[in-house]
């Protein structure tokens, strides 16, 4: 090498560093990013599997409530009132509604008063079953603060549950409240209902049944 040719300046110590900590930063941000997204994909995996899971709790609820004993209940009050069906329609076409004094009178005196002691012991315990039925299913379905906006925290869903049941737990309170609240006092369950009727006049059934 000839002492005149110029000698090619040394990279300064100081450039090199902060080259390096701009690679180690972007890998930074990188793998910043992936874990992000990674969180994001598993947290939308555990709200499906969560979505699921409920859907799948209503269900089994809601086939309970058609089948075995429950639905021989059903089918009872249901026999009960196609046998006098004259006469419910008569009501109807009078435009009296499910709360109204003359169905309830007609509750009283005969879906309920046209049996004997043995059928009328039956008729009523149909009725609590199925009332602690849907009070249990209120209760799976009802989230927190009975606000739609925490829909996900309830042990049902309550879309599900409301498609399947409400509009028979508001018909079922309607017909029924008075011998409900008679029957809470026979049987000492001070809570047989309760559950019910918060979700068919404030829980997520009336709200979306006014939706």
């Amino acid at each position: 090498m000839n002492a005149g040719e110029d000698k090619p300046e040394p990279t300064p110590r100081g450039a090199s560093s902060r080259r390096f900590v701009k690679r180690l930063v972007n890998i930074e941000v990188a793998q910043f990013i992936a874990l992000v997204l990674a969180g994001i994909y598993a947290v939308f995996e555990l709200s499906l599997a969560r979505a699921d899971r409920h859907v799948d709790t209503a269900m089994s609820l809601i086939q309970e409530f058609s089948q075995g004993q429950l639905g021989k209940n059903r089918r009872l009050l249901n026999d009960r009132w196609y046998s006098h069906w004259d006469d419910v329609q008569l009501l109807q076409e009078a435009g009296y509604g499910a709360s109204s004094a003359p169905v309830q009178a007609f509750v009283k005196t005969t879906i309920l008063g046209g049996l004997g002691p043995s059928g009328q012991k039956e008729v009523r315990l149909a009725v609590a079953e199925l009332t602690d039925s849907l009070d249990r299913l209120a209760i799976c379905a009802k989230p927190p603060f009975n606000l739609s906006l925490f829909n996900m925290f309830a042990q049902c869903d309550p879309e599900t549950t409301n498609q399947s049941i409400c509009d028979y737990a508001a018909s079922f309170h309607e017909l029924y409240g008075t011998l409900i609240d008679e029957t809470r006092s026979t049987l000492g369950n001070a809570g047989l209902g309760m559950a019910l009727e918060d979700y068919v006049t404030e829980g997520t059934c009336y709200q979306w049944l006014q939706s």
